[in-house]
């Protein structure tokens, strides 16, 4: 059973900017409630939120938070609630954010079913943000030269997330509307 308590007062820690200590409260949470998605996505969270704005490398050039193990949390927690589109999504765009593309892209592919699967989860807004993480993560690796061959491979695909995040069922159907006679 979930502690909410634990859950909280780590939101709270989140809240402060204190990620070491949320992620202390999460990892005691997922020892004592190792089923609950709650704590291995907070606890990624936490470390994501903490890498972003302190940075990874401590004075000796090595990581302070095992960016894999953050990868693994957000995983667990996406296949412990195969439903949740938060959770899926948090997976992919940390797979983004570790540049780990083409792992990402299959988890995009995975929460586009997601929202395929039911009329009432919309996923367009979570396609389009990680299109522009995708494409900034292409540009930035490929030094914005689009002609190279790794930005060939995936900017066709990062586009068309942003399309499908756009609203539209597929590229084909956006592309109907950029088509004059």
């Amino acid at each position: 059973m979930p502690d909410d308590d634990s859950i909280t007062l780590a939101a709270q820690a989140i809240t402060r900017g204190e990620y070491m200590d949320a992620m202390e409260i999460f990892e005691q949470h997922i020892k004592e409630n190792s089923g609950d998605p709650a704590g291995y996505h907070g606890w990624a969270e936490s470390a994501l939120f903490e890498i972003q704005e302190n940075g990874n490398f401590d004075e000796k050039g090595n990581d302070r938070i095992n960016e894999g193990q953050v990868a693994a949390y957000f995983k667990k927690a996406a296949s412990l609630d195969s439903e949740s589109t938060e959770y899926q999504a948090a997976y992919a765009n940390a797979l983004i954010e570790f540049d780990r593309i083409p792992m990402a892209i299959r988890e995009l592919k995975k929460l586009k079913e997601l929202g395929d699967s039911s009329d009432e989860v919309d996923v367009t807004q979570d396609l389009y943000q990680a299109a522009k993480m995708l494409i900034d993560n292409i540009d930035f690796k490929t030094n914005f030269d689009r002609s190279e061959e790794f930005a060939k491979q995936f900017l066709p695909v990062a586009v068309e997330f942003a399309l499908l995040g756009m609203g539209f069922a597929s590229a084909d159907e956006a592309l109907e509307y950029l088509q004059t006679e």
